[in-house]
């Protein structure tokens, strides 16, 4: 009689392909973050790549020395930002922004992974290291002052991009809550509610809508409450009216449009060239299931969110790679390798040589304008001591480790003349009254020890506004002040005794 039959066990290949992939897919996370380090290196060497740095180091200052953020060092941005510079500060022990721009640096390759990730799933493994490679790369592909400083962007990337990504998978509440996070780094960050919306009510419909909608709701209307509703919703929203304003469109805004745009693509060539092609096969059903067209919104929504304001800024056009990079990989895909290497490898080259421009980067030449001021208010100082500089030279706060003496980090929005535009259109009587208000009370609250004045200097264009256009300013500097000395044509002020 036979023995009875055994039944056979079939091999389990589905963990090891789980480990596999698990393998693979921190191999690639580390090659983009190797990547983005060697690239981003001038970040090590060089002190302020733009003004946003400092300020925002300044707001971080405030923040670890237990201040409010918007009642004594306010801007025009939401909170995340801000306070991922202030752990950066506590983290390192130092308040050197190479700190915060290696945070930076791990965003860009988290970025860069959830782009490879994402393209992998849609087209294949070599897509996915194509994504990833062209993001890394893009990031630096601009002037330095742009595309190596730690702005807002590059912390908005990493959220708005797995808002995509979960929207895809058709995780509603989770995308919304993505984009929540997106938009506490800047506001156009909701602007990535059009392709998320978009996939959500594919595949879940009114309910995946809801669901977007609360977890969008739900962290916005915690941190609102957490640091005051109306400061939060004035400093990001309401307050905004004349920075935002199409009434500040003229033959300049325009020229500076055409100009920067047209810069912009021209460095960034390797992900915008395959857009026809990658445009004719949008609606070719890609390994999951689905087409482009997500791409296209998110592309859109991108678009809208470097015009809003009508101030085009170079690193506004950040938030244009990761659409880009994942609708040239798709394209780069379906072509050739020869034509994938010969992009990678000219992205490559633009990438090295804007790298290695930075390493030669300062924005005031050899000699930083606020180096020298910086440093005899840091020796006269007292402890406690508040400083108020007049001016847009939030170096000078941060440099010298000096608190503000008001919420006003720089005079810009006291008189109207905000960057992106010409310093001589500075109009302080359109200004709003609640604002000289805010800054009359900060500066009664705390009287500042210097007054830095960086109109005779003429920094950033505060020759235009002068204290001496400013009638009670310049009395209180004359009754309350006394003229100490003129370092570099800043002028600085100590209150009399």
């Amino acid at each position: 009689m036979p023995p009875p039959a055994v039944a056979r066990r079939e091999p389990t290949t589905a963990p090891r392909a789980t480990s596999r992939s698990h393998r693979t897919g921190w191999r690639l996370f580390a090659v983009l973050l190797l990547l983005t380090v060697a690239l981003r290196l001038p970040g090590f060497v060089v002190d302020v790549f733009n003004s946003d740095e400092t300020f925002l180091a300044t707001q971080a200052h405030v923040i670890r020395d237990g201040g409010n953020l918007y009642r004594e060092a306010a801007d025009r941005k939401p909170p995340l930002v801000p306070y991922v510079y202030a752990a950066s500060f506590e983290f390192f022990g130092s308040t050197a922004l190479w700190t915060v721009r290696l945070v930076a640096m791990v965003a860009i390759a988290f970025t860069a992974w959830l782009l490879a990730c994402e393209a992998r799933r849609r087209w294949g493994r070599r897509a996915g290291w194509i994504a990833g490679l062209l993001c890394v790369l893009a990031m630096v592909a601009f002037a330095p002052q742009d595309g190596q400083a730690a702005n807002f962007e590059v912390f908005l990337l990493p959220a708005m991009t797995a808002a995509v990504l979960l929207a895809r998978r058709g995780k509603a509440g989770s995308s919304g809550v993505a984009v929540a996070v997106a938009t506490l780094a800047k506001q156009t960050g909701a602007a990535t509610l059009l392709p998320v919306a978009y996939l959500v009510w594919k595949a879940r419909g009114r309910q995946g809508l809801g669901r977007a909608a609360l977890g969008f709701a739900i962290p916005l209307g915690l941190v609102a409450f957490a640091l005051g509703p109306g400061q939060l919703l004035y400093w990001t929203v309401l307050g905004n009216g004349s920075y935002v304003s199409v009434g500040t469109a003229s033959l300049y805004v325009a020229s500076t449009f055409v100009l920067m745009t047209l810069a912009w693509l021209a460095c960034n060539l390797p992900i915008v060239w395959r857009l026809p092609e990658a445009w004719t096969a949008r609606r070719r059903p890609t390994r999951d299931g689905g087409p482009d067209t997500d791409l296209w919104l998110w592309l859109i929504s991108a678009a809208l969110s470097v015009a809003v304001g009508l101030r085009f800024f170079g690193h506004y056009y950040i938030q244009l790679i990761p659409p880009l990079c994942l609708l040239t990989a798709g394209s780069l895909a379906r072509a050739t390798r020869r034509v994938g290497t010969m992009t990678l490898t000219w992205a490559a080259i633009t990438a090295v040589a804007f790298s290695a421009a930075g390493y030669f980067m300062s924005p005031y030449g050899s000699e930083p304008a606020y180096q020298s001021v910086s440093k005899f208010l840091a020796t006269h100082a007292q402890k406690n001591d508040r400083a108020l500089v007049w001016g847009s030279v939030p170096e000078i706060y941060w440099a010298s480790n000096l608190r503000p003496a008001t919420r006003f980090i720089t005079t810009s929005t006291l008189t109207d003349s905000f960057p992106g535009r010409p310093a001589f259109d500075a109009t302080p009587e359109k200004s709003s009254s609640l604002i000289w208000d805010w800054f009359y009370e900060d500066l009664g609250a705390h009287p500042p020890r210097f007054i830095v004045d960086t109109a005779p200097a003429d920094i950033r264009g505060a020759e235009y506004t002068p204290i001496n256009r400013f009638p009670r300013l310049e009395q209180i500097v004359a009754s309350q002040y006394r003229y100490d000395t003129s370092i570099n044509g800043i002028a600085v002020y100590e209150r009399r005794p």
